[in-house]
């Protein structure tokens, strides 16, 4: 049973996201501050980075944001819980508090009221609006949600070891074997439309507890349900999870925890925002998403144990997370669904989500947005869609790799679609440019140039992407296509020399061919660069 401070713990923030993350804003920020409410823990001095003033404001490091956490009690009454400063500077563009609200029909009792804002003192005030287009949905309308989780802490090797190893959570019933009564919620680093993430702390040990209020029931459940598929936590590109619980808060509603491994770099959207990487890390990155991807797809035997095959149906930047090393991990499996063993794809099921439609509306794929998904050959259909998705994943992190624009700035980050679109596309507008004009993420000037490599790398996301679902590449073959990137990019920096490119892949060109019979047959001009 946990305690009653821990329980009032997991209403509140303990401290101000104030990460100390890079920023290109040359000002302080001055906000609203309320911290340490009754019965959580204190804060300690040295993770507070910036200045409590004594008029109830904080000045802020260079570049933050203001936010404002409420909570609606049930009578309709705001109660505020913390305000401080915020670093995830792409989330927080407006200029005035307005909090983030659930649709009426599923608002609770002690439901969450978040805002963030980048005037002075703008999260002082708040005004209360209806959900926006950038709120992700389980619905046939999601658009462009934000990441659900990030992560700014490692856990020592051998704690992390111990929790990890344990699998806590085999049925919907089953009860924790990891005591969460020495849980700690030490600060608010993202939220989404299902809930809230909190960095924590527990047995010394730094987790990350993704908190979901009684309407996101259905999202735990199932979430929790992907992680403890058989085999799937002993991958290397999938976040690692440790527990999970069901618990009542202190005026009776239920309130779901799932635990996790922490990630130093949060999530890939994030990390790019901040840095540019050289050719061999970003394969490397995507290189990792794909690996976890292929993984998630295939259905598995060993021994007695049996994996069916998942897809994830919400595949961003921002569901991946990144490693301390820089090796990527997949994450949020809210919406992903098993397409085999005991639980096939039958989207007449009352107890099974939506089958199509689902997702973050910016990387919906042209079958779903047009409402065309194949849904006779469902499990093909599903793994294509997030094929799709990684295409779009592609051109993201490519074009912040340093290396792909020789001699000049590397283009700020940019979410797919962005430019064209803006930041919270609608589906209406995503059907029109990706459904009717085909239309696709432009390929940056300095591409242009006639090498393997980018020429390589083009193709990959284009047969990606395809129009037509049937003609993408399958994760696997993606997978290979990036494995194939790194060596050509390896052996031309060391050796440059013909006979060796030429090498290494025609013995790419077997493995598709022997082993892969799905992979799309590459170019043969090998021998030309």
């Amino acid at each position: 049973m946990a305690s009653p401070a821990l329980t009032a713990c997991l209403y509140v923030l303990l401290l101000p996201a104030v990460t100390g993350l890079q920023s290109s804003d040359a000002e302080d920020r001055l906000c609203a501050f309320t911290s340490n409410p009754q019965g959580v823990e204190p804060v300690p001095a040295n993770e507070q980075r910036g200045v409590v003033l004594e008029n109830g404001t904080i000045r802020c490091s260079h570049g933050s944001r203001c936010y404002g956490l409420w909570e609606k009690k049930a009578d309709g009454e705001m109660h505020l819980l913390t305000q401080g400063c915020w670093t995830h500077l792409h989330e927080c563009q407006a200029d005035r508090c307005i909090l983030v609200t659930e649709n009426p029909s599923s608002t609770q009792k002690g439901s969450y009221r978040f805002c963030c804002c980048s005037h002075d003192l703008c999260n002082a005030n708040y005004t209360e609006a209806p959900p926006t287009a950038d709120t992700p949905a389980l619905k046939p309308m999601r658009t462009d949600g934000r990441a659900e989780q990030t992560a700014v802490c490692v856990c020592a090797g051998k704690q992390k070891h111990s929790l990890s190893a344990v699998d806590v959570m085999d049925a919907a019933n089953a009860e924790s074997s990891i005591d969460l009564d020495n849980l700690k919620l030490l600060e608010l680093i993202g939220r989404g439309r299902y809930g809230a993430v909190f960095r924590g702390s527990l047995n010394e040990c730094c987790v990350a507890a993704k908190l979901f209020g009684s309407a996101n029931r259905q999202n735990y459940v199932n979430e929790r349900s992907i992680y403890c598929v058989p085999l799937l936590q002993q991958h290397d590109n999938i976040a690692r999870f440790l527990t999970a619980d069901e618990r009542t808060t202190a005026d009776g509603h239920p309130e779901f925890l799932i635990i996790m491994e922490y990630y130093p770099h949060g999530c890939l959207s994030h990390y790019l925002s901040l840095h540019t990487v050289d050719w061999l890390t970003c394969c490397r990155m995507t290189h990792g998403v794909t690996r976890g991807l292929a993984f998630l797809h295939t259905e598995l035997h060993r021994g007695d144990q049996h994996k069916p095959a998942v897809a994830h149906r919400d595949l961003t930047s921002r569901n991946v997370l990144v490693r301390a090393d820089l090796s990527c991990v997949l994450a949020d499996f809210g919406l992903s669904m098993r397409l085999t063993g005991p639980r096939p794809c039958r989207p007449g099921d009352d107890d099974t989500m939506a089958v199509s439609e689902v997702g973050t509306v910016r990387y919906m794929s042209p079958e779903v947005l047009g409402g065309a998904l194949n849904l006779r050959d469902c499990e093909s259909a599903l793994k294509q869609v997030d094929v799709y998705a990684l295409g779009l994943l592609y051109w993201e992190s490519f074009r912040r790799c340093a290396d792909l624009f020789p001699g000049e700035a590397v283009p700020e980050y940019q979410l797919a679609f962005q430019a064209e679109l803006g930041n919270h596309p609608s589906f209406e507008d995503m059907q029109s440019l990706v459904v009717r004009e085909k239309y696709r993420p432009r390929f940056p000037e300095a591409w242009k140039e006639n090498s393997l490599l980018l020429r390589s790398l083009k193709e990959t996301m284009e047969d990606c992407w395809d129009q037509d679902a049937e003609a993408r590449l399958t994760a696997q073959c993606a997978e290979e296509r990036l494995y194939e990137l790194t060596l050509l990019s390896t052996h031309t920096a060391v050796h440059n020399h013909r006979y060796t490119r030429y090498h290494e892949y025609t013995r790419y060109l077997w493995y598709c061919i022997t082993v892969n019979a799905q992979c799309k047959t590459e170019r043969q001009e090998v021998l030309i660069s």
